[in-house]
């Protein structure tokens, strides 16, 4: 299981996004929900500080954002398999991007800009999510 946070511009107009280094693909930041997590959200939260370094998030909605399964390509250490995970949306009180050390890169996107990063239907659809939360 996964947790990932679609996380929204101050402004509400741009989606955070991180360049996977593994995938090499434009996502929401997210990752394993680990032992230590007591809570999913919590795991989010977590997964986005430490891929894009913004921390001061305001949750967004009651329930999950959005639920994905997906396929993982297999790697040198684990065979191919599935991740489910589970998407939570926040809002950031702030544009500054952190330390990157995780992924390649971190940007806040426009959504109207979401096409020109070839995201995926799983990421269009948690932004169209997260839209309708700002609304």
């Amino acid at each position: 299981f996964t947790a990932s946070g679609f996380v929204a511009s101050p402004d509400g107009s741009k989606l955070l996004l991180v360049e996977h280094a593994r995938l090499e693909r434009w996502l929401q930041p997210g990752g394993h929900i680990e032992g230590a997590d007591v809570t999913v959200e919590e795991a989010a939260r977590r997964e986005v500080a430490e891929e894009t370094g913004v921390t001061d998030l305001v949750r967004l909605g009651s329930g999950i954002l959005r639920i994905d399964a997906h396929r993982i390509p297999p790697r040198d250490d684990e065979p191919a398999h599935l991740h489910m995970d589970l998407g939570f949306g926040f809002r950031a009180q702030t544009e500054e991007i952190g330390v990157i050390d995780e992924v390649l890169d971190a940007r806040w996107v426009p959504f109207t800009e979401l096409d020109r990063y070839h995201v995926d239907n799983a990421v269009a659809r948690g932004a169209e999510r997260l839209k309708e939360l700002l609304d």
